[in-house]
């Protein structure tokens, strides 16, 4: 299965980081909040495998460059 996201930083404050994400850069309709400190998604946001796998990149990026990515692409 292929899989395409793009996925924008919308908020971060010293806490959380909020990111857009969708198929296309024109189509980014979902959020997700990741807490800074446990690097997990917050609760109550609908979860799939497109969530999952885009906070696990998100957060793997965050974790190398040592600051949370302003914008990306996944692609696999």
């Amino acid at each position: 299965m292929a899989l395409l996201v793009y996925y924008n930083q919308i908020r971060n404050d010293p806490n959380e980081v909020e990111y857009q994400f969708g198929e296309t850069r024109d189509n980014l309709h979902r959020t997700l909040v990741i807490d800074k400190t446990s690097e997990a998604a917050l609760p109550g946001q609908p979860e799939d495998a497109i969530f999952r796998t885009t906070v696990g990149r998100i957060v793997h990026r965050a974790r190398r460059e040592k600051e949370w990515p302003r914008n990306g692409m996944i692609a696999s």
